[in-house]
């Protein structure tokens, strides 16, 4: 009973966790609320950085339709109409399967889950679901058949239209990001230099062209905490004032409260009055001598006043082979990504440098999935196994709720390890951040459900085994060593299909979603409350950050594809278990998607999904569940073509079923992803027309995210290097009303109580 027993010491050290959690949340709650004021103007900038209306500091109705209103993106609405289009094609598919239940026979309903009470049954059971399933099995090929036709010509179709999407939303809004060129293959120059002054000089003398400014990319990676602290406005703290006395749980509390404090980035004194967080203690004089030390990346992005302006810059900088900076060619092409997205602390990493990498982020998801089955899986497997399923000698419920927790448990450190690994993978912009994750993600999980559902056939075989049990003709189970003929007969169809439904549900269909909002939004809501609510010291920007909104990510399409790889498993085993998965993946992604309403538009920090890759990765993963499905089709209809006396008597035997499936596979795969890359991608659209040229100033006048103010260093340079008056401030969700006019180094935003009432002469450029 070794398994067993590593079990019990990995639930006592998961209950150890819980009391102490328990204690300290108990010692803190007993502190008394004291600050008021703090936690007020916390949940004021919680409210302030919600997505709103424009032009208004309301939210937007919570009814608010996300795939047809351009709230945030035109890629916030391809991830909602993406969520919308995998539920419109599961009922679709179980309305279908339901057809056949009701026109042709009610047993595909039941078959693979009757029950049989006794051994004697058991063998009926086995020998009537053989025959039946035998008879009915054209009806799984037919719907197989249609499945794969609706889900190929949908998505294709479906792709066509997001594409005219993005072209009708680009035409019709304009973005800072249609002014700016990014400029590549930048030399190396010091902090010193007036670098952004250079560039635009030189821009300007190449191509005759007006630019607005150069933002550059910095190398601050060994200065990054001095930095976003230099940013920061952190209302002092008053003399006199202390936090809560930290002698509770022989100072545990105070060093859990520490650590809660330090993840939400609250920088608080020591007791001899010191910030305890990295950067502090740096003055004026300190950040400008960390500036002038800093040494510029390879990237920058230029503003042009005109997007004409811009696309001329970029023909005649292309014709001259490159602009020339201290003797380097750099290339220019047009920006693809929304300034919100740019992770301006990743640009010193090179695409020669990421590959390394990225073969790191894959080699320690590699192990994390090994080390979970070596250290839980296998003992879980060593556990079972060592039952004889004989004589009533087989697992209780305890074996359940164990799988379930794995499967969930392993899951959620998947998405931990993955998300670890796209940060570490250090992309330039959150769009391609996301993609990384989502590659990664869905992989890991697909080799993770490989191994579990591997495993737990084994054993559910051994489990058959031991009861004696028997295949519709007559043969003991234990007696068959063929692979095809295991898997066709009808007690491994049976039992494969109840452990791939418990798989999809509850395990990977509800319970991460259902604990989603608990974790992610009311504990850390909670908690921050309780926190702020009972230390003085957390005021102004700090009590902002121990309250703040979450972020809101496009991960969401790596949970989807996931789901619906489980769900297209499901026509390989018995028919029970169809309408069964079905019903369980629609009414969970109607719970995701009111809950990713919920929570774009109540709890998640302003944000603006523009580009379209990830939502373009989306269409492209969704080919493998199509995939599947056609693989399921060539193993059913090889069935289909045996005797139904005889197990593995198809067409295609052994090795050649295999081959076939795999074929299948591969096959549509590689159309599918011709198909997008040749034909969606290039979708006529040239009917939607042009957009009109407003000037930069006039867009930029509503945006308060642009390629300047979401610069870190850019901002702190405006201010104490550039000497700009007003200097450009850092752009924060929620505090768009710090950010000052100055026309003449860009900074263009006007606040939504003033639009209207400061538009600069020269923002009504009309094409």
């Amino acid at each position: 009973m070794l398994g067993l027993w590593i079990f019990v010491i990995v639930g006592v050290v998961g209950g150890v966790g819980a009391v102490v959690a328990l204690v300290w949340y108990i010692y803190a709650r007993s502190h008394p609320f004291v600050n008021e004021e703090g936690v007020q103007y916390a949940l004021e900038c919680r409210a302030r950085s919600m997505l709103t209306m424009p032009g208004t500091s309301e939210p937007y109705p919570i009814t608010t339709n996300m795939m047809t209103n351009n709230v945030a993106g035109p890629g916030t609405m391809a991830l909602f109409r993406f969520e919308f289009a995998a539920i419109v094609w599961a009922c679709v598919l179980f309305a279908v399967w339901m057809g056949f239940a009701v026109f042709v026979s009610s047993d595909i309903l039941i078959l693979g889950n009757r029950a049989a009470a006794s051994p004697q049954l058991l063998c009926a059971v086995v020998a009537w679901g053989h025959r039946r399933q035998m008879e009915l099995i054209w009806t799984k090929c037919t719907w197989l058949a249609f499945a794969y036709v609706f889900s190929f010509v949908g998505a294709i179709c479906y792709g066509v239209q997001q594409t005219k999407m993005f072209a009708r939303v680009d035409q019709e809004t304009a973005d800072v990001s249609d002014y700016v060129a990014v400029l590549e293959g930048l030399p190396e120059m010091r902090g010193d230099e007036r670098v952004e002054d250079k560039l635009k000089e030189a821009i300007v003398q190449a191509t005759r062209e007006e630019v607005v400014g150069v933002s550059v990319a910095w190398d601050f990676s060994g200065h990054k905490d001095a930095v976003m602290h230099a940013l920061e406005d952190e209302e002092p703290i008053p003399a006199g004032v202390h936090g809560p006395e930290m002698n509770g749980m022989c100072g545990m509390e105070g060093v859990i409260t520490k650590q809660v404090l330090n993840a939400w980035h609250v920088h608080l004194p020591d007791g001899d009055g010191h910030g305890h967080g990295h950067g502090h203690g740096h003055g004026h004089g300190d950040i400008k001598d960390v500036l002038r030390s800093l040494k510029t990346a390879s990237t920058a992005y230029v503003v042009f006043k005109t997007e004409e302006g811009r696309d001329r810059a970029i023909e005649s900088l292309a014709s001259q082979g490159g602009l020339k900076v201290n003797g380097a060619s750099c290339a220019i092409h047009a920006a693809k990504y929304s300034a919100e997205g740019l992770l301006w602390h990743n640009m010193h990493v090179t695409d020669e440098t990421r590959g390394g990498r990225l073969f790191t982020a894959a080699l320690n998801l590699l192990l994390s999935c090994l080390a979970w089955t070596v250290l839980l899986y296998i003992p879980y497997a060593h556990y079972m196994g060592s039952f004889s399923y004989a004589h009533g000698d087989e697992p209780g419920q305890f074996s359940e709720y164990l799988f379930v927790g794995l499967v969930v448990a392993s899951q959620i450190g998947l998405f931990v390890v993955s998300s670890m690994g796209a940060k570490h993978a250090a992309y330039h912009n959150e769009d391609e951040q996301q993609k990384a994750y989502t590659v990664m993600y869905n992989a890991a999980l697909i080799l993770n459900l490989i191994m579990d559902i591997s495993l737990q056939a084994y054993l559910s075989y051994l489990q058959m085994v031991g009861v004696g049990a028997h295949v519709a003709d007559g043969r003991l189970l234990g007696d068959i060593s063929s692979l095809q003929q295991l898997l066709e007969s009808y007690p491994m169809q049976k039992t494969i299909g109840k452990l791939l439904f418990k798989y999809c549900w509850p395990c990977t269909f509800l319970v991460p979603f259902a604990a989603e909002p608990f974790v992610a939004m009311l504990l850390p809501w909670h908690t921050g409350q309780m926190l702020v609510g009972r230390d003085k010291r957390i005021r102004g920007e700090n009590a902002e950050k121990a309250l703040e909104l979450g972020e809101m990510e496009q991960g969401r399409y790596a949970d989807v594809i996931f789901n619906l790889v489980l769900v297209c498993c499901i026509p390989f085993i018995a028919p029970a278990y169809m309408a069964m998965t079905f019903a369980a993946l629609i009414f969970s992604h109607l719970y995701i998607y009111a809950f990713d309403q919920v929570k774009s538009l109540r709890y998640a920090r302003k944000f603006s999904f523009t580009g379209s890759q990830v939502h373009w990765l989306g269409m492209q993963l969704f080919s493998i569940p199509v995939a599947i499905i056609a693989a399921a089709l060539v193993f059913k209809l090889n069935q289909m073509s045996a005797d139904p006396t005889k197990l593995g008597s198809g067409f295609l035997q052994g090795y050649q079923i295999g081959a076939a499936c795999v074929g299948a596979f591969t096959f549509h795969l590689i159309l599918h992803s011709l198909v997008l890359e040749l034909f969606v991608k290039n979708v006529d659209v040239s009917d939607l027309g042009s957009r009109e040229d407003k000037g930069y100033a006039e867009v930029a006048h509503s945006k308060a995210a642009t390629y300047f103010s979401t610069n870190p260093v850019y901002c702190l340079r405006s201010k104490h290097l550039l000497g700009h008056k007003p200097p450009q401030n850092f752009y924060v969700p929620g505090n768009e009303h710090r950010l000052e006019k100055n026309h003449e180094i860009g900074a263009h935003y006007c606040h939504a109580s003033a639009i209207g009432k400061d538009v600069p002469a020269d923002a009504k450029m009309k094409k």
